[in-house]
């Protein structure tokens, strides 16, 4: 017994000694004792393309450079990513064009601009409008009485796609609109709560998949005077034909890229290191993201998104002439 309690009590204080050696603030190091200065990438909840990508992206810097990086699978899209960085929880982070240009520019739900940094763009995300197939749904004034499950109060891309809704007529006064995280929204459209899912799945998406293996389904294009409106309003949109990858006929859907944001504190060796890993492992990438890296524009980093590109990850992209 009193052996056990002997082992115990070194287990303990073994214990401490490693808590008390981890106390140090993410991204502190000490060259002395050998210290790696922590990485962390803001993805999304487990299940999605943002969550594999910001998996592969801390592999590569943990193998590559003198950091170690960490994938935060944690619920919430880009408003989320932006308070981790912001917080100092986070250094990297996946968003979307129109979220983030929200906090770039100070608006709802902001109170005051952040300095929002592009280190380069990924896939697109491809906003897309769900229905059954076997719906007398048709367009989106047909919605008009539905239940439709879409992005939580406050995100921007939802807000974006409820004014697309408002200009045929469809509002949450007259329509019943679910405010619902994307995989509650998935849940409660495959089971038939919902008459239609708005949400960016896009390319290779996981839950798109499980969708589509679940039940029939299509997908409501928009008319051509309401894609020319809502682009003038949100330039950071095309609209493309998508369906077939996933089984489902080709209809028009908005379409944004995704990029991998930072600060504009972000030092500017890491912003370098850490676009060179990336822009120089494209084998690894598109094994450990099949579904997506094929979309990846490798001449256009910018992406023609309204933010500045880091400095760091701008001196790469000049020194290898993919950009002037």
């Amino acid at each position: 017994m009193k052996k056990v309690l002997l082992f115990t009590l070194v287990l303990l204080l073994a214990a401490g000694m490693v808590f008390a050696g981890g106390s140090k603030e993410k991204g502190e190091g000490d060259a002395a004792d050998g210290g790696k200065q922590f990485i962390v990438i803001k993805s999304s909840s487990i299940g999605g393309s943002w969550y594999a990508c910001g998996a592969a992206f801390a592999k590569l810097i943990s193998d590559n450079t003198k950091y170690v990086a960490m994938n935060s699978a944690s619920p919430g899209l880009t408003n989320e990513s932006i308070k981790a960085m912001m917080d100092g929880k986070a250094q990297l982070g996946l968003a979307d064009a129109e979220a983030a240009y929200a906090a770039f520019k100070g608006k709802d739900p902001w109170t005051a601009p952040v300095a929002v940094n592009n280190l380069f763009t990924i896939w697109p995300g491809v906003f897309n409008v769900i229905v059954g197939a076997d719906t007398n749904i048709n367009t989106l004034a047909d919605l008009k009485g539905k239940s439709i499950a879409t992005y939580v109060e406050g995100e921007p891309s939802g807000i974006a796609f409820m004014d697309l809704l408002s200009w045929v007529g469809v509002t949450d006064k007259n329509s019943r609109v679910y405010r619902i995280m994307k995989n509650d929204a998935t849940r409660m459209f495959i089971d038939g709560q919902a008459d239609c899912l708005i949400y960016a799945f896009g390319h290779g998406h996981a839950k798109l998949k499980e969708i589509t293996t679940a039940r029939k389904v299509r997908f409501l294009p928009t008319d051509d005077a309401n894609v020319k409106k809502f682009i003038e309003k949100y330039p950071f949109y095309t609209s493309e034909q998508f369906g077939s990858e996933f089984g489902v006929p080709d209809e028009q859907q908005f379409i944004s890229p995704y990029f991998i944001a930072c600060l504009d504190t972000l030092p500017a060796d890491q912003a370098y290191e850490f676009t060179k890993v990336w822009w120089e492992n494209w084998k690894f990438l598109e094994d450990a993201l099949p579904s997506n890296v094929p979309y990846i524009n490798r001449n256009n980093p910018k992406g023609d998104l309204p933010f500045p590109l880091h400095p760091g990850s701008e001196k790469y992209f000049k020194e290898k002439g993919i950009i002037k």
